[in-house]
């Protein structure tokens, strides 16, 4: 779901939204989407351990999967566009690799910043 979005909206809105490479002023926007990614994601997962103890194990798998499945759907959308990202200026590429790097990295790391919750009482 998160993917949906993130794409959706770099391809509708990414020219606005994405910074030329080279602009410090866009910095910040893109670390604004990140952390709203890393919010969806928190959310996401209380709502999936919500039915299941919470471990360690579970936390890894929830990031490892919602991870790997934006990579791979992103690595499509990058193939099919010739390397290139839809929408986006040669000098937007760099903001929006930046974007996805940092997007990724807090998706996996999501979950484990989540208060942890004592195994229900059997």
């Amino acid at each position: 779901m998160i993917w949906v979005i993130a794409t959706g909206l770099l391809v509708t809105a990414g020219t606005a939204l994405v910074p030329d490479a080279g602009a410090w002023s866009g910095v910040p926007v893109i670390i604004v989407f990140s952390l709203l990614a890393l919010g969806v994601a928190m959310a996401g997962y209380l709502l999936f351990r919500k039915r299941r103890d919470d471990s360690l194990m579970l936390r890894l798998l929830f990031g490892t999967t919602i991870s790997a499945t934006g990579l791979l759907l992103d690595a499509i959308v990058y193939g099919a566009a010739a390397g290139q990202y839809p929408t986006l200026s040669g000098n937007q590429q760099g903001p929006v690799a930046f974007f996805l790097v940092l997007a990724y990295g807090l998706l996996l790391i999501a979950p484990h910043l989540c208060p942890q919750r004592a195994p229900d009482a059997r």
